[in-house]
């Protein structure tokens, strides 16, 4: 008569228990009922009653005897190899859970305003790519307002950007971080370059490609001109591409107003200048934002420490 067949839940109906998993991987190590017993710290009877009761639930044979030798019969091999991976399997989620509570392993969400927080970005990714290869980052752009509303929504763990110009209800913890200086960059050739630093009056005559009306650098520069009486550009192109506006003043006589920190990334290369100036050009200052309402993960815990690094080691000191 043909063997039935076991039901979708068998393990269920045959009260396969986890000391059953480990005795068959035992035998997959130890030839011997004794020393399978032996090596989880059971007697022999025991484990020769728990294999017994388990073959006599399944209704299948797994084993039988040689001598003292246990020999698995094919149902045996099977249900050997699979407690085997059922294990490693468990032992694998193990070290996963661990990682987890640890902060080594996760997905993490950044939202990041472009300029002043490229560099201590750049570096917080290095290290997190090499010393925590598992947590997984996401980097977001955009207006500091676009941003807090991601933080809000949920879309993003971690914002690095300024406060809200309307005061927000949502709860929220915020560390300042610093304010933000701003250069007037322009191809490495301008001609006001080499004469000594510019004034705000004489940076009103050139032509300029700027972020559109309302943005924080642009407004900033707007009011510097106005606290002066000085006229506005009246040659201005408004864009809010970092591409665009690269081609544009490496092409042009044209000015821009970028980040201090973006703007020494492009320098540094070759690609730009930064005009020296007679005047102080800030705008607000910047943090870090996470929410009050939704308790950091481990992983999330892990990428503010290496930023809060990061920043803390760029505004170090320079050893002499």
């Amino acid at each position: 008569m043909p063997h039935p067949h076991l039901g979708p839940f068998w393990f269920i109906a045959s009260r396969l228990k986890l000391r059953h998993l480990q005795l068959l991987s035992a035998f997959s190590r130890h030839a011997t009922l004794q020393a399978a017993a032996e090596s989880l710290g059971m007697a022999q009877p025991a484990a020769s009653k728990l294999i017994g009761d388990l073959e006599d639930l399944m209704k299948i044979r797994l084993f039988r005897l040689e001598g003292r030798r246990m020999i698995p019969t094919f149902a045996g091999e099977v249900l050997t190899r699979h407690a085997v991976s059922m294990l490693e399997e468990l032992e694998r989620t193990r070290v996963e859970l661990n990682a987890l509570v640890d902060g080594r392993i996760g997905h993490v969400s950044i939202g990041a305003i472009d300029g002043p927080v490229i560099q201590s970005l750049v570096d917080m990714l290095r290290i997190a790519q090499q010393d925590y290869p598992e947590i997984e980052l996401e980097i977001r752009s955009g207006p500091s307002d676009a941003l807090f509303q991601m933080l809000t929504d949920g879309q993003i763990d971690i914002m690095l950007g300024r406060r809200p110009v309307i005061p927000s209800p949502y709860p929220m913890q915020y560390e300042e971080i610093a304010a933000e200086r701003l250069v007037i960059a322009s191809r490495p050739d301008h001609p006001l370059l080499g004469n000594g630093p510019v004034s705000l009056q004489a940076l009103a005559e050139w032509p300029w490609i700027l972020q559109r009306k309302g943005s924080r650098s642009r407004q900033r520069f707007e009011e510097l001109l106005l606290e002066e009486d000085l006229p506005l550009p009246t040659r201005i192109v408004s864009s809010d591409s970092w591409m665009m506006t690269l081609a544009y003043i490496t092409r042009t006589d044209a000015l821009t107003i970028l980040s201090a920190p973006a703007a020494k990334l492009q320098s540094d290369i070759g690609q730009i200048a930064s005009l020296p100036i007679d005047f102080v050009f800030d705008v607000a200052p910047w943090g870090l934002m996470t929410s009050k309402e939704r308790p950091s993960t481990p992983a999330a815990l892990t990428i503010l420490s290496l930023l809060k690094q990061a920043m803390h080691e760029q505004d170090a000191p320079a050893p002499r």
